[in-house]
């Protein structure tokens, strides 16, 4: 198993142990067990969630069994109730201890059973709006731009993350937007696959309908899955893969850069090394990083995604800290532009709140 798998597991694994604790905390605030038995209960059931979403991710890696994918949707969607959950019953313990200095009385097992409730359909409604995937339209002015690129239009594409959750039917979606709007070129930046399922070359066979050519680069779940796997999916289309590369597309240079396999940090230097500063670039790149170092090579636009605007709340905020605010949107620094994508899928719980999923189609002026 790679080298960032492992850790990335590691990590995870302490993080969601140390939330199933604070939710167990939580519940007996508002539920009380009064048995050890129900006590050890709730405690054993907690502790089994907290394994179930690593364990089926570890598990889509060996075995492509069909039980396997009811029980991966299963724990993706506990994973997304969980932080939920967490949300809401904070919230509620919040409550009652500023309550506490008026003179009001509340059941707490009422109370927790409203929460319960709010929390159904919370998540109900994340589960609801990832699959409302939207068109996101903006225009960017380019220096230098040659005079037949005027007005172009670009399909920017990112973290559709095709597995057992999202298949054939987002590609689907996606592929129709795409030819809807008559776009020149289809850039896909990353995290096309998320690193399970099998049937991965149906999963990808509806971009073969779209008529403008299409570029693509890596992003960290293609290392998860294996480099060689996603690409032997992708060379049965249309798509072409750039691999630290830089191709002529009629006087704009278009730079892909793999995302690291080993690492988390890439130097990209000796790729951007080779343009022509006195020609428009765009740099494909997964994550919103090597912002200066793009702006000191004089890449016109730079097009990234893997943050999804956070996906769910509150993770918009952590993400933003992260990324100094270069999360999300259109970033205009003199003639350097970055557009950060929110992507257009799910990774992790299937659910959006606070975030919305989509295809950005860039206007080039």
């Amino acid at each position: 198993m790679r080298l960032q798998l492992i850790i990335f597991i590691s990590i995870a694994l302490l993080i969601y142990f140390g939330l199933h604790t604070l939710l167990f905390f939580l519940l007996t605030k508002f539920f009380s067990p009064k048995t050890r038995a129900a006590q050890f209960g709730l405690a054993l059931l907690l502790f089994l969630l907290a394994l179930s979403f690593i364990t089926a991710f570890i598990w889509t890696q060996f075995s492509t069994h069909r039980f396997l994918h009811g029980f991966y949707y299963g724990s993706a969607v506990w994973l997304g109730t969980m932080v939920n959950l967490l949300l809401i019953f904070g919230a509620g313990l919040l409550v009652l201890t500023i309550l506490q200095w008026f003179p009001l009385e509340i059941d707490r097992k009422t109370f927790g059973a409203f929460l319960l409730g709010m929390t159904v359909l919370y998540t109900t409604y994340g589960l609801y709006h990832a699959g409302q995937l939207k068109t996101k339209f903006l225009s960017v002015p380019i220096k230098n731009a040659p005079e037949e690129w005027r007005g172009r239009k670009i399909a920017h594409v990112s973290d559709v993350h095709l597995g057992i959750i999202n298949g054939e039917g987002l590609s689907q979606k996606i592929a129709a937007i795409i030819t809807a709007q008559k776009v020149d070129f289809v850039f896909i930046t990353g995290d096309l696959f998320d690193g399970t399922g099998d049937d991965l070359s149906k999963a990808i066979k509806p971009f073969d309908r779209i008529m403008a050519p299409i570029y693509y680069i890596t992003g960290n779940h293609e290392t998860y899955l294996g480099i060689d796997k996603a690409l032997a999916a992708i060379k049965k289309t249309k798509i072409r893969v750039l691999r630290d590369e830089i191709v002529n597309l009629g006087g704009v240079q278009l730079i892909g850069i793999d995302y690291p396999q080993r690492g988390w940090k890439k130097d990209i230097r000796p790729v951007l090394e080779k343009i022509d500063r006195t020609k428009p670039a765009i740099l494909l790149y997964h994550e919103p990083a090597q912002i200066e170092t793009a702006r000191r090579y004089q890449v016109s636009l730079q097009l990234a995604g893997h943050t999804h605007n956070g996906q769910m709340w509150p993770m918009k905020i952590f993400v933003s800290l992260l990324y100094k605010g270069f999360d999300y949107g259109l970033h205009q620094l003199g003639d350097y532009a970055i557009y950060i994508t929110s992507g257009a899928g799910t990774w992790g719980p299937p659910m959006r709140i606070g975030s919305t999923a989509e295809v950005a189609i860039i206007t080039l002026q």
